[in-house]
Formats: C-alpha cells, sequence, structure tokens
C-alpha cells in the first residue's frame, strides 16, 4: 500500500514543493499562476516523468507511514470490536 500511495500522492507532493519555491523573475512574475498551471507546464515541459523524480526516496519516506497506519486502524477496529462499540 506504501507505493501504491506514493504513486497517488508523489505527482501533487512534487506541484505543492514547485508552488512552495516560486521566486519571481527580474519583472516580478512568478512562474505559475496556481497549482493547476504548474502541473500544466511541467507535463508539457518535462513529461510525466518529472512527477515521479525521486520516487525511490518518496516511497522508502512514506511506505512506512502508511503501514503503521493501516496496523493502528486494524487495532483501533478490534480494540473497538472487542468493548462492543
Amino acid at each position: 500500500s506504501g507505493v501504491v500511495g506514493s504513486v497517488f500522492s508523489l505527482p501533487l507532493d512534487y506541484v505543492k514543493v514547485q508552488i512552495q519555491r516560486m521566486k519571481p523573475d527580474a519583472e516580478g512574475k512568478l512562474p505559475f499562476s496556481g497549482p493547476v498551471d504548474c502541473f500544466g507546464k511541467t507535463l508539457r515541459q518535462h513529461g510525466p516523468m518529472r512527477f515521479y523524480a525521486g520516487f525511490p526516496t518518496y516511497t522508502l519516506r512514506i511506505a512506512p507511514m502508511i503501514t503503521l497506519t493501516w496496523l493502528l486502524l486494524e487495532q483501533i477496529s478490534a480494540i473497538e470490536k472487542s468493548m462492543g462499540l
């Protein structure tokens, strides 16, 4: 589930980071007008694989968190069931 989570969340994280790192050019104009513009320009200029730059590192960071979340939810569900909730 961690790899699947990475596949779907990495493009969103990439766009978020690009928006956070924006700096105006010499004329004071920002490179993107918003997240959708960032996504479109990146896709046109660099292709879809640009959104997956750093995939192995990102997966190693996010996969344990997703796995622990599922394990914790299973334990909470078992406790609730044992309490009759």
